[in-house]
């Protein structure tokens, strides 16, 4: 009877680490890709094109962007590979 027992719950932890894996690693990769923006416009030389309108908006973007984004379940966990590990 011990035995059923643990076996239910060794699957039963299984399964719910394999579906906060299922939300962790996607959210991991859509901060990386954010953050990802700001890398992106600040390595592409913005300050030297012709285009002084340009500026502000990239300035704005790049200051947005380094704030990263942060899923979080029910607003109360992050949902992140670090959630995942711990």
């Amino acid at each position: 009877r011990s035995i059923q027992i643990k076996l239910r719950y060794t699957v039963f932890f299984v399964t719910l680490a394999l579906q906060l894996s299922f939300y962790c690693i996607p959210a991991n990769y859509i901060a990386d890709e954010a953050l990802a923006v700001a890398r992106a416009i600040y390595f592409s030389k913005w300050y030297s094109h012709h285009f002084p309108c340009l500026k502000v908006p990239l300035l704005l973007m790049m200051q947005n962007a380094q704030r990263g984004i942060t899923i979080k379940a029910g607003g109360l966990v992050a949902i992140n590979t670090e959630t995942f590990v711990n």
